[in-house]
């Protein structure tokens, strides 16, 4: 069966009239009586029943009316369901956050202020590189790949509760917390290694005495007065906590680039390269 044959039936079908079918489809009588007994041979029945003075539909042309008219409808939508969705597509930023999503998702929420027919579709995964962005970290001054630019340099402090007898301090270095009980993110995330590699610089390895996946549960913890943690300077946003100090570390250099990756093939989208400005922007007020 062809597509034509099949559009052909049906205004066939609503006149029941060949003459008049012809006539709406412009084309001739007997070209539309061929492709019609065509269709029905290839079926191996009619559709139609003859009468002197024209057709009309038979129980099986009936049947073949119903079904055609979702599939045709559905077909004739597809042309500018297939554009709306390439439309939705080019104005897509595939965004992979494995560092600052505080800070990464306030400058997203500023930027759809701007743009609010861009996109994100947001993903958390070291492992793959099917993105147009990838917001990442890596220790200072280690950045080398051509497609990665550095987007702040951030410095760590070290968050005490206000009843810590380290509050009253104007700045602390690391080894003399060797003994204190730390709380901290999980394995599963980026900023873990590092501060884990904080600590070993210092001579020791934090004893951590609750992780969590969330930042938000390390700043109520330490907020409880249960341990003391590192608190990234920007992508964490301000201390708003009376109850947390924040202390400059003397020792050793606490530090990370914040860092973004272009993707191999998303750059092309003038969209993309308009969020990366963007960002770049941003993060140059922190």
């Amino acid at each position: 069966m062809e597509l034509l044959q099949l559009r052909y039936f049906l205004v066939a079908a609503r006149y029941e009239h060949m003459t008049h079918a012809a006539e709406q489809l412009h084309i001739a009588q007997p070209a539309l009586t061929q492709s019609i007994q065509r269709l029905e041979a290839e079926l191996g029945m009619p559709l139609f029943d003859r009468k002197s003075r024209g057709i009309s539909l038979n129980d099986s042309g009936r049947l073949l009316q119903k079904k055609l008219y979702p599939i045709l409808a559905a077909l004739d939508s597809l042309p500018e369901e297939l554009r709306e969705a390439n439309d939705f597509s080019s104005h897509t930023i595939h965004l992979n956050m494995l560092a600052a999503s505080t800070m990464v998702t306030k400058c997203i929420i500023a930027y759809k202020a701007q743009y609010p027919n861009d996109n994100f579709q947001l993903y958390q995964n070291r492992n793959s590189d099917n993105y147009d962005l990838c917001v990442s970290m890596v220790a200072p001054g280690s950045v080398q790949d051509e497609r990665t630019q550095t987007i702040l340099e951030e410095e760590f402090f070290l968050a005490v509760p206000a009843a810590s007898p380290y509050a009253g301090r104007s700045s602390i270095r690391l080894g003399e917390t060797a003994k204190e009980g730390y709380i901290s993110l999980d394995k599963t995330r980026p900023i873990r290694a590092i501060c884990d590699q904080f600590c070993e610089t210092a001579g020791f390895t934090p004893h951590i005495v609750f992780e969590s996946d969330n930042p938000e549960n390390v700043r109520n913890l330490i907020s409880a007065g249960i341990g003391i943690g590192f608190w990234p300077k920007y992508s964490w946003g301000p201390l708003r906590s009376s109850q947390v100090v924040l202390l400059p570390i003397e020792s050793p250099e606490c530090r990370r680039d914040i860092i973004v990756t272009k993707g191999k093939e998303g750059w092309q989208n003038p969209v993309v390269r308009n969020f990366y400005r963007y960002l770049l922007s941003y993060a140059k007020q922190m």
